[in-house]
């Protein structure tokens, strides 16, 4: 008998299994997805062709069946962590034809992933410590974000301001040696602007001065992650948000881990013949855990691992308040060496990030009155007039940094590497950290190759060529989204961003306020969110609960943070 909800097999009078991929087919037991049709891998490449989503079911009713799932089959590869670290491999992993659980304790995104400055960018100041291998892969994994999901990663004009000679001198070399990396996936070739140009840029700048332009991407983080999650579930994985690990299983050699789903307390094993830790700063808690530490004793603040967290924290300006049409990098206020940036997001801007290291709580960071004055010290110099009253929200998040230099006391987290590193301890568990969000998918290759080694599998990283939620030409796509919310009387502007934030999903948000009108209305006054984008966050995003909605799916919260969201 055919599972319920799930697209049935040949022999259920179902598709044929021969034209399914094979990672989907490589188990008897294992179904596809409802309303997700799979194309064939290409005979030539071997690289998987497109995959149409015709309803890509990403929900709680999604999850349900999931966690059925994990509590049933048994798996090639268990991640924990989902964050864009831990999505990205399961997304690697399951496009290579392993069968991939993936638990995350909390929400998607809900660490560092959803919480960064929101920039894919090559390292420009990493450029000082000499960490040439790290920028040119920052670079190349920037132009391959921008071909695979166009919509999400979108060009910013970055400016440098340099008043004096000797600053010129040295920006445009450290600009001309980027370019030379970024060659033949470049964005944007920096080039000096005058003052004048400044200012036409930057209306509200106190003292604009010549300078420099150049071009990083800018992204929603929560937003990619969620992508690269769905695209993994799309090629097979199975996810699950709000799922803590609890215990590893096994002796000698990590066998899975026993799990608690945090909404109903239920408890069960997932078995797996590889664990990947993808915690990010929690990853010296589930290391812990291999060491025979429960939940309880693995919980609570940063310890005295090999991980370093360092607090980033951004202030969230009024609209009108910070008046520049481009980002700017700008040296911070208190000569620390450090650079603050400025970047509009929609009709706001925002600042930061401080670099601060971090023994407290991890699950909540908090942005302190030291790192208030901190960025505002800078924003006010550069644009007379603003103050802590023209705030409207902030967040701090905690980054997963290695010293494996120097001793903790005498290491500034402002000069930590930003690299990532692999180990394997104990057997069967293999742990992941450091690194940064442009480099994701460089990263979760690394991984999913040692994998490979570990369990002795021929296997070829696919993921550069899968598209991360929009199938197609953006420029099409913007002008069809256009065109059809025009059709329906909305805003102008509406489309264009439906399909900037949802990719291919655009077309559901569009069907559904045409289906029910009000759902194309503000879900708040004086903000760009619309009703639709609730449900889509509950039916097409696995959103669990109200802060899963609020915080990362729409950003309302962050937008402003007197937004009030409702329990549950």
């Amino acid at each position: 008998m055919c599972q319920p909800g799930l697209r049935r097999s040949a022999s259920c009078g179902g598709p044929d299994r021969a034209r399914l991929p094979v990672q989907v087919r490589r188990r008897d037991e294992r179904r596809i997805p409802s309303g997700v049709r799979y194309c064939s891998r290409d005979r030539v490449t071997g690289r998987p062709r497109r995959y149409h989503r015709l309803v890509l079911s990403f929900s709680a009713q999604t999850r349900t069946a999931n966690l059925a799932r994990m509590a049933q089959d048994r798996f090639d590869v268990l991640v924990i962590g989902g964050g864009i670290t831990g999505a990205g491999i399961a997304l690697d992993a399951a496009a290579r034809g392993f069968s991939v659980a993936l638990i995350e304790k909390d929400d998607f995104a809900s660490g560092t992933s959803g919480r960064s400055s929101r920039l894919v960018h090559g390292g420009l100041r990493y450029l000082e410590h000499r960490e040439f291998g790290l920028v040119r892969e920052s670079l190349r994994e920037r132009g391959l974000l921008f071909r695979l999901a166009p919509h999400l990663i979108l060009p910013v004009p970055m400016y440098m301001l340099a008043g004096d000679r000797r600053s010129r001198t040295r920006y445009g070399l450290g600009l001309t040696g980027y370019d030379l990396m970024a060659a033949g996936r470049n964005i944007g070739v920096h080039r000096p602007v005058t003052a004048e140009q400044v200012r036409q840029a930057m209306p509200g700048l106190g003292a604009p001065s010549r300078g420099y332009r150049y071009f990083e991407g800018q992204t929603d983080d929560a937003r990619l992650t969620i992508e690269v999650a769905r695209t993994a579930q799309a090629f097979g994985a199975v996810l699950a948000n709000h799922v803590r690990a609890e215990a590893l299983l096994g002796g000698a050699r990590v066998a899975g881990a026993v799990a608690a789903d945090e909404m109903t307390g239920e408890r069960f094993e997932i078995r797996a013949l590889v664990t990947v830790n993808a915690a990010g700063v929690w990853a010296d808690q589930v290391v812990r855990l291999a060491a025979g530490g429960g939940a309880a004793s693995a919980a609570g603040s940063a310890g005295s691992g090999r991980l370093r967290p360092s607090k980033g924290v951004h202030l969230v300006f009024a609209p009108g308040t910070v008046r520049t049409t481009a980002a700017l990098a700008v040296p911070s206020a208190a000569g620390d060496g450090r650079y603050v940036f400025l970047v509009p997001w929609e009709d706001r801007v925002y600042a930061g990030t401080t670099d601060t290291p971090y023994s407290g709580d991890l699950d909540h960071p908090a942005v302190e009155a030291a790192d208030r004055d901190y960025i505002l010290a800078m924003v006010a110099r550069e644009f007379p007039g603003v103050n802590e009253r023209d705030v409207v929200a902030s967040w701090a998040g905690l980054r997963p940094l290695l010293n494996q230099d120097e001793p903790a006391a005498d290491a500034r987290t402002s000069d930590l590497s930003r690299r990532h590193v692999v180990f394997e301890d104990p057997p069967g568990l293999f742990t992941i950290t450091g690194g940064k969000l442009t480099t994701y998918r460089a990263m979760a290759e690394d991984l999913v190759d040692r994998i490979a080694d570990s369990l002795r599998r021929r296997s070829r990283c696919l993921t550069p060529s899968i598209p991360l939620g929009l199938h197609g030409p953006v420029r099409a796509a913007r002008g069809l989204a256009t065109a059809e919310a025009a059709r329906l009387g909305l805003p102008p502007g509406t489309g264009a961003r439906l399909m900037q934030r949802y990719g291919d999903d655009w077309r559901e948000a569009i069907r559904l306020i045409g289906q029910d009108p009000s759902l194309g209305e503000p879900a708040v006054d004086g903000l760009p969110v619309l009703n639709v984008e609730l449900d889509l966050a509950r039916s097409r995003e696995m959103a669990i609960t109200a802060e899963d909605v609020f915080v990362r799916r729409t950003r309302l919260t962050t937008r402003d943070a007197s937004v009030t969201r409702p329990a549950g």
